[in-house]
């Protein structure tokens, strides 16, 4: 019973049309070229190299950008000692992208973690917080240029 359900199952499925989204994009047609960078190293430096990546060094499609990011650890609660035991990581990233007129756009996430009482942990898992961070940035900014080359 149990292995007919799944063969009915893989059937509808497959017979439904269903595609990726991402199927058939190789890469985007845009080069992004950065100008100025201020505010958290680190994840100035994931931004820039993610960018550097997903830019085509082929494409006509230029865009100068400068970006400022805000990176702050802010305390949520605390034990009865006062040691911090929950932290909300919050980023900004403003850009401002050079063209024709000067556009400017505002990303911001958060993430609420709870202290780990090792530090190198804690430190090593903020880091990779921080590289996710960059990433959804990188892809919502990509986004945004693609839609602002289309129109």
């Amino acid at each position: 019973m149990r292995n007919f359900f799944l063969l009915i199952l893989v059937i509808f499925i497959y017979s439904c049309g269903y595609t990726s989204i991402y199927q058939n994009q190789t890469k985007n047609d845009l080069l992004v070229n950065i100008k100025e960078m201020n505010g958290d190293y680190e994840i100035n430096n994931f931004i820039k190299n993610d960018l550097k990546i997903a830019s085509n060094l082929d494409s006509t499609n230029i865009f100068d950008l400068s970006y400022e990011t805000d990176y702050q650890r802010i305390i949520l609660a605390k034990d009865a000692t006062g040691k911090a035991t929950d932290y909300n990581l919050d980023m900004n990233v403003k850009f401002i992208i050079a063209s024709k007129q000067n556009q400017e756009i505002t990303f911001s996430e958060n993430f609420k973690i709870k202290n780990n009482s090792k530090n190198f942990e804690q430190s090593n898992y903020e880091r990779e917080v921080k590289r996710n961070f960059s990433r959804i940035v990188r892809d919502k900014l990509i986004i945004y240029l693609l839609k602002i080359n289309d129109n």
